[in-house]
């Protein structure tokens, strides 16, 4: 299902009456809305609707806490959206989740991630500090010092109580570098969303290192942090065009597969208000029709669910599909990847390739072996990507008068660290000492240098 998913924590200060209203500001204010909305007092049941859409509100009490919020529902030719705004209050906390999913869509013509909903960012701005554990949720990127790295390696090493991901934007080792990405600007595309921090001192990288386990971003590189200790890097070598959106879409994902807590779940309440309604009627509380009506209610919902989770299997099955080259459904990949970092896209593939290729030229094969090998090189799409990628460093490492300026920068985009000893600069891919060659600062002559891209070429590659 394509949809959206983000829990924020309001202030326990923010009264039920004035969350709703901001729901109700949510749409009022918008200029694409269809709906007549008024001022009548909010309860439960509230509806508003028009041909295109609808808005009703939900409003529950329990013993222990309030449910409140509301769902909004907008049609268009290519099916509708659906827009969970539910919050739960009690004394200590108030919980507000936030679901967008589109249903009863054509995936044909429709499977990009839908925007952040607007209501997250009115919710932050219109009510009072947001805190994720001790963490405000805010719009603005946090810059790191070497006195916040205690702070970070907690966040890194998943020992705090945060619920949204952490996104580390390291500093580049050579002060010309820029980020990878604008802090400031990706801190506001992912508001509500995730927590944004940006070093603004490279030498923060090796003291994070220490106590991470190395599980820190560094060289300019970005790293993701979940709550279940799980990460992920986004490298300077990752040269897409926009890694920003690149990166909004990777956790919107992400959160998409997280299910919101009960409390916070529509349907939930609306069956909590229809067992009431049940032990009502069996006391003798509810006249028949009204105990009916709820259950063509739950019934129409039941429905709604059986209809949304239809449209998800397909979804999910046409994403499969695209990810299969032979599209084929129930073949499972040959192999996966393993941990090592890529220093650019398919080497890992194109390292197999070639020992499949390798294999077949030996001879030492079965007719049997041999066609099973040609069978996977055909089902396997051809890249070429090491060719180019040795060629940009054997240009770098041969130019006339050894390493310039601009040369140790495109070493650090081609994934090496570079630093000096002694007479000689030492190349380390990706700060990984178990992959390092030395490079002799002043070269005697083009030829040496020649020999010494071979000798690097066959150490590493």
């Amino acid at each position: 299902m394509i949809g959206f998913n983000t829990i924020l924590s309001l202030s326990k200060e923010t009264t039920v009456e004035r969350f709703l209203e901001i729901c109700r500001l949510w749409q009022r204010g918008s200029p694409h809305t269809t709906l007549a909305i008024d001022d009548r007092p909010i309860q439960d049941g509230l509806l508003y609707t028009s041909d295109q859409e609808s808005m009703e509100f939900l409003l529950v009490e329990v013993e222990g806490g309030v449910h409140c919020g509301v769902r909004h529902i907008r049609k268009d030719v290519d099916g509708e959206w659906q827009t969970d705004v539910v919050g739960y209050k009690t004394a200590d906390h108030f919980k507000v989740a936030i679901v967008s999913s589109r249903s009863h869509f054509q995936i044909t013509t429709y499977s990009s991630l839908p925007l952040t909903p607007y209501i997250v960012g009115l919710l932050i701005r219109e009510t009072g500090p947001m805190f994720d554990d001790d963490i405000q949720i805010t719009s603005e990127a946090r810059e790191v010092t070497a006195e916040h790295v205690s702070e970070i390696s907690e966040l890194m090493n998943s020992s705090k109580s945060n619920i949204m991901p952490v996104v580390y934007i390291s500093a580049p080792f050579n002060p010309q570098e820029t980020y990878m990405v604008n802090p400031r600007l990706l801190a506001q595309k992912l508001a509500g969303l995730a927590h944004v921090y940006y070093e603004s001192d490279s030498r923060v990288s090796r003291m994070l290192k220490n106590v991470t386990d190395g599980k820190n971003a560094y060289n300019g590189s970005i790293g993701i942090y979940w709550p279940d200790h799980s990460f992920k890097r986004f490298l300077m070598s990752d040269t897409d065009e926009n890694m920003i959106q690149k990166i909004q879409n990777y956790i919107k994902r992400v959160l998409n597969t997280r299910r919101p807590i009960d409390e916070c779940r529509w349907s939930y309440v609306q069956s909590l208000k229809y067992q009431r309604a049940i032990g009502q009627y069996l006391e003798g509380a509810e006249e028949n029709h009204q105990f009916i009506d709820y259950a063509l209610q739950e019934n129409r919902m039941l429905m709604e669910q059986i209809q949304n989770l239809e449209a998800e299997v397909f979804y999910l099955r046409e994403q499969q599909r695209k990810l299969l080259s032979n599209e084929i459904e129930e073949q499972k990949p040959l192999i996966f990847k393993g941990k090592e970092i890529e220093l650019f896209d398919n080497e890992q593939a194109e390292i197999i390739i070639e020992l499949i290729e390798d294999k077949i030229r030996t001879g030492n094969v079965s007719m049997r072996m041999r066609n099973m090998l040609m069978s996977i090189l055909e089902a396997n799409e051809r890249t070429s990507n090491k060719e180019v990628y040795l060629t940009q460093l054997k240009k770098v490492l041969t130019e006339p008068g050894g390493l310039s300026k601009q040369g140790k920068r495109d070493l650090v985009k081609l994934g090496f660290n570079l630093t000096e000893d002694g007479k000689h600069y030492k190349l380390e891919i990706k700060g990984d000492g178990r992959y390092s060659h030395p490079i002799a600062k002043t070269p005697s002559d083009f030829r040496s240098q020649e020999n010494n891209f071979s000798q690097l070429k066959r150490h590493l590659f």
